[in-house]
């Protein structure tokens, strides 16, 4: 069953359902490669674990929490009894156990290698996650994996589809032209081709916004080669048409998190009474 919205569904950006859409986007993305990409070029998965870690107002928190709270009981007062303590106490007071679960949230990644040159590392193509784009140690780790990335001869490819967050760039002159763009993208694509890296202008940026599809983008290999196009909207509707979403798992009677400008809280609205 296709999404009701002509691009991105901004109901997936929930963390109990991002997971889910990320990985299946990373999949697609790969099967589609391997049907496109010339010999000896291969599309491969991997993994990055990430704690789901960040920080908000100076306070650490879990993006998607696994917290067990154990309460021991506590032990009564005789009624209006004064506590009378002339003696240092052997008993251990009464506690509540706190258990936070740091297992690692793993997030799929795209890998082009070439298979003639032991394997290559040709292009790297990230979906961004929740905790990439906010304070916190996955944020950091991303930040030096991109920089390592960006000092090697492997091309880069970003892929932001979370309108939460800010912007994981690898140029702040980058950043400030893309805050002029008029009207704001809801997200972004970059495109970063390694022998560009000593020019002026080094990225491709596709913004777009919630009612655009997801754009058609290059994939680049080597200098002298051709680039392979990669329809993002059809892989997005293939992982969409795959996935639970519209089976129970959103909930599209409510609004989505987060929060829609006004006017496309309206337009959404009018989309899927339409739809339905």
């Amino acid at each position: 069953m296709p999404s009701p919205f002509p691009g991105m569904d901004p109901y997936l950006e929930a963390p109990a359902i991002w997971p889910d859409l990320h990985d299946a986007l990373a999949s697609e993305i790969r099967n589609e490669l391997n049907q496109t990409l010339p010999t000896p070029y291969y599309a491969r998965l991997e993994m990055r674990p990430e704690l789901g870690i960040v920080e908000e107002r100076k306070v650490t928190q879990r993006i998607v929490p696994d917290i067990t709270v154990v309460r021991h009981p506590l032990p009564r007062p005789a009624q209006g009894a004064t506590a009378v303590v002339d003696r240092p106490r052997r008993e251990i007071s009464s506690s509540i156990d706190i258990v936070i679960h740091i297992d690692k949230i793993r997030h799929h990644f795209i890998e082009i290698r070439d298979s003639l040159q032991g394997h290559k590392l040709i292009t790297l193509i990230e979906i961004l996650s929740p905790s990439n784009k906010r304070s916190g140690p996955d944020r950091d780790a991303y930040r030096r994996k991109q920089h390592e990335v960006l000092e090697s001869d492997a091309n880069l490819i970003e892929i932001d589809l979370l309108r939460s967050g800010d912007r994981v760039l690898p140029d702040l002159n980058l950043a400030a032209m893309l805050d002029e763009v008029d009207p704001a993208p809801d997200y972004v694509v970059l495109v970063n081709r390694a022998w560009r890296r000593a020019e002026s202008v080094g990225y491709e940026v596709f913004p777009f916004s919630l009612r655009e599809w997801l754009p058609c983008i290059p994939v680049p290999l080597k200098q002298e080669e051709s680039e392979v196009p990669l329809d993002l909207q059809y892989v997005f509707n293939r992982a969409y048409d795959g996935g639970p979403y519209r089976r129970g798992a959103v909930d599209y009677a409510r609004p989505p998190s987060p929060s829609l400008s006004e006017a496309d809280a309206a337009w959404a609205e009018l989309l899927l009474r339409d739809r339905n």
